[in-house]
């Protein structure tokens, strides 16, 4: 309904700029709370509801006879409404009230099963993404004292400090790179696949991760034009880049198909933090082009893959194979939406993709000197994670689909039909982007990216025009699968009507009898670990340190340390120099304000 309604206004929003709800009996810290639809919100809000729906539908079968499924729901739709509120609050406070709910949501969600692994890992993302909230709490305290105003269109009026805005949005940064999974705070995502596949989906496509993401970009939006641009862009860029290739690189090596899919999630927003941070028009239309996409494909993957879960009882590769004649509709839903993972045209990753890969190079050649070369390197990555990208899905798709079937998931079929519709709504969206980018960069991308940074993106009506040239999406798409077409139409009418059997004059030769067929294809098939062996001896050093606790290891010391270092910590006549004066302090403050007021 929300989805049907925010579509309903859209044109009109568009037209108009934007359009306000105004809380005027609620006044906190002199502000009035405001819920602000712009293009920019519009974007994000339309994406959340409507994988909002699809998840909840999805859910209908996989959660049946499960326990707890009252509170999965009330959680579910609670997790929704969360992050549309959060994506239209024109709030400061109001903004920072809903991303927390949303991590409680998530905290929740991720632990719905109350097993050992699942405690962990809620915990775990809890403590990160909460603990990096308090920079964005911080932050708004500080534009509070500087602007005395809340309001994301009043701020930009009243901060005239550029020094005082570089703190500001240095501390909103730190909080979005872990509420989005970024390098180095990117270890709690891989772990929250625990959680239902409904859920999974939905934080990693439309929620959670994108709330990150829209922080980033609106603070964009309000402070970009009093920070060095130079060193405010190329952060951002630099964080897109190093988790792009860091985020495949780990998804490459994995056998848990959550896991695989989870790590490309930390990826895939490194490409949009890439295209943001290269603060071209080219760039951010690039950057949200790609998020638009990320939410389709990737959410479409999840989704596959609770799926396969559902129907095999298990998330290893390994223990998998041979299911694309079992399961037709989940094998060319995953297939669609790992080719658009990957960016091979002509579905909907190739086209944003592309763009940014073209923004790199206009960013390079625009700066020049030894910073350009860096925006080249950072392009020749982004390409680099693609062709890894493809190399994982090969992968996956071989591993799940192809080669024999176990014996144990001879009875396996398809799934019910609540859970595979879902699954054509996101090919047929994947696959119309890909083939028309131009309906979703006039619609949707480009107003948000008007507001963002005052550029449109241009368009014809057969693709989009890029900084070296046109793609021509539709031409290209008819050039790909007219040829494919007519090959298939060849093959089906020349295909023999009868195949009549050949039995073998002689047996195979096995020196004594066997129980057992000579050869068990079951043991001689190839495992998902033989996809992956010449990357593991190439970059060994990279692996053997994730494979060994990586970053996670890093940070149980950190926090060893902290512990015992703060046993030897007294109350002295100073005040309170305990690990809680920071919060006792912080309390102090809000306090102080409320009470000012």
């Amino acid at each position: 309904m929300t989805f049907i309604l925010l579509t309903l206004i859209g044109r009109e929003v568009v037209q108009a700029g934007e359009a306000k709800l105004e809380l005027a009996w609620i006044n906190i810290l002199g502000t009035v709370l405001t819920f602000r639809v712009d293009s920019l919100s519009l974007l994000f809000a339309l994406v959340a509801s409507l994988f909002g729906f699809l998840s909840i539908l999805y859910s209908v079968d996989d959660m049946k006879g499960k326990a707890g499924t009252g509170r999965y729901y009330a959680l579910m739709l609670i997790f929704t409404g969360s992050m549309l509120d959060l994506f239209l609050a024109d709030n400061l406070l109001l903004f920072f009230y809903f991303w927390e709910v949303v991590g409680l949501c998530s905290y929740f969600l991720i632990g719905f099963d109350y097993s050992a692994e699942s405690s962990r890992a809620s915990v775990k993302a809890l403590l990160i993404t909460n603990y990096a909230g308090a920079f964005l709490l911080v932050g708004i305290l500080l534009v509070y004292f500087l602007t005395g105003t809340l309001q994301f269109a009043e701020i930009d009026l009243r901060l005239k400090e550029p020094m005082l805005a570089a703190m500001i949005v240095s501390l909103f940064l730190v909080a979005a790179v872990a509420k989005s999974a970024q390098f180095p705070l990117h270890v709690w995502l891989p772990d929250a696949t625990v959680a239902p596949s409904a859920v999974t989906a939905y934080l990693h496509a439309a929620a959670m991760v994108k709330a990150g993401l829209y922080l980033v970009v609106r603070s964009y939006a309000i402070f970009s034009h009093y920070l060095p641009a130079v060193s405010y862009e190329f952060a951002i860029a630099t964080v897109g880049a190093v988790t792009l290739t860091v985020g495949t690189m780990a998804a490459w090596v994995q056998h848990d198909v959550k896991r695989v899919l989870a790590f490309h999630t930390v990826g895939q927003i490194g490409y949009i933090f890439l295209g943001i941070g290269l603060g071209t028009t080219l760039g951010v239309a690039g950057g949200l082009f790609h998020f638009l996409n990320h939410a389709f494909f990737k959410g479409l993957l999840f989704l596959c893959a609770g799926c396969l879960i559902y129907s095999t009882g298990t998330k290893k590769l390994d223990q998998m194979g041979g299911l694309f004649e079992r399961m037709p509709l989940t094998a060319s839903s995953m297939l669609v939406g790992a080719l658009s993972l990957a960016g091979v045209p002509p579905f909907n990753g190739f086209a944003s993709k592309l763009m940014i890969y073209e923004a790199s190079l206009e960013k390079a050649m625009v700066t020049g000197g030894a910073l350009g070369g860096v925006y080249v390197l950072y392009c020749i990555l982004a390409m680099f994670g693609s062709g890894v990208s493809l190399a994982t899905i090969m992968k996956v798709i071989n591993s799940a689909f192809f080669g024999q079937l176990p014996d144990r998931l001879k009875t396996v079929k398809e799934v019910p039909a609540t859970m595979y519709t879902p699954l054509l709504v996101l090919s047929a969206i994947c696959l119309i982007l890909g083939v028309a980018p131009q309906l979703a960069l006039d619609y949707f991308v480009g107003p948000a990216v008007q507001v963002v940074v005052g550029g449109g993106v241009k368009t014809t009506i057969f693709g989009m025009v890029t900084s070296i040239g046109f793609y021509e999406a539709t031409t290209i798409a008819a050039l790909i699968f007219t040829p494919l077409v007519s090959g298939i139409i060849i093959y089906w009418k020349a295909r023999p009507r009868k195949v009549s059997p050949v039995e073998a004059k002689y047996g195979i030769f096995v020196g004594g009898e066997v129980e057992k067929p000579y050869i068990d294809m079951e043991k001689v098939k190839v495992d998902a670990e033989s996809f992956t062996f010449a990357a593991v001896q190439t970059f060994n050093r990279f692996y053997r340190f994730m494979w060994r606790g990586g970053l996670d290891r890093i940070y149980r010391t950190l926090a060893r340390n902290f512990v015992l270092a703060t046993r030897h910590v007294r109350w002295t006549q100073v005040g309170v120099i305990n690990i809680y004066s920071v919060w006792v302090v912080l309390g102090a403050v809000i306090l102080m304000v409320l009470i000012t007021i």
